[in-house]
């Protein structure tokens, strides 16, 4: 009984220590990316805010109609920033061991701390994102979610996956700076078939059986099921999406501890 207390005890006292870590580092990453002043903070969310608003306004005012009959302004928003994340999430990816290759001279930090720290900000910062515009939407023209749940169980889906994406990335750029450079132009590239900005029903059969080999576009229509509820048809694969998270953290993780053996702190 006593050991299994001692284990439990110091199973409790590495959790907070993890915690702690992952805490530690979230602040540094604000810190360094947006300054020490309170206002500089502010473009955790703006940025997504701005762009998002942007591109949903020049959609919006082209006055081009969406199937279903789907709010314009509604529909390019609440698609962009879940992509946001997701592009956000990649892009940063190659970049984060060498702007933090120094914190590895501490014992308790490692390869995955930094990139997990990093990205549960980037994703904290575009959930509230997107909560700030359902809100504006709700107020404004009564569009809210059907099933608000949904809604945040794709956007934890497209985090998790754009995680292990981001995981893999790290790795390989430790060992090549090619990485880093292609990586933005694969994420534009990737866009029109994200399923960002397309729904699964307006394609021909086909076509829907093709882009349901996408990873992404399952995560999409969870989140639009959770914004439209019934009110259009909706088609993704839970179990899919669960197998894609899982199979990418793993590998990004193997690669990372392959990677690691080729720094030198």
């Amino acid at each position: 009984m006593s050991s299994s207390v001692a284990e439990g005890t110091d199973w409790g006292r590495a959790m907070r220590i993890q915690f702690r870590v992952l805490g530690a580092l979230i602040l540094r990453e604000m810190s360094t990316r947006f300054g020490r002043e309170n206002l500089g903070y502010l473009w955790l969310f703006a940025e997504p805010l701005l762009l998002g608003s942007a591109i949903g306004a020049l959609h919006h005012t082209t006055g081009h109609g969406l199937p279903g009959g789907l709010h314009v302004l509604f529909f390019w928003v609440t698609g962009y920033v879940p992509f946001y994340m997701f592009r956000s999430v990649i892009n940063r990816a190659p970049s984060a061991v060498v702007a933090n290759q120094s914190l590895l001279y501490h014992r308790r930090i490692t390869l995955l701390d930094i990139l997990l720290a990093r990205n549960l900000l980037e994703g904290a910062a575009v959930m509230g994102t997107l909560l700030i515009f359902l809100m504006a939407f709700g107020m404004t023209l009564n569009l809210w979610p059907q099933e608000p749940a949904l809604v945040v169980l794709g956007m934890i889906s497209m985090l998790a996956m754009s995680h292990g994406a981001g995981l893999m990335l790290a790795a390989g750029a430790i060992y090549t700076d090619l990485v880093d450079r292609v990586i933005h132009l694969f994420t534009y590239v990737t866009m029109p078939f994200s399923g960002a900005f397309f729904m699964v029903f307006w394609l021909p059969t086909d076509m829907q059986r093709q882009a349901l080999w996408i990873p992404p576009v399952h995560s999409f229509e969870m989140i639009r099921r959770g914004l439209y509820g019934t009110t259009v048809p909706t088609t993704y694969d839970v179990g899919y999406m669960v197998t894609w998270i899982i199979a990418l953290n793993l590998a990004g993780l193997l690669m990372l501890r392959v990677a690691r053996r080729r720094l030198v702190v």
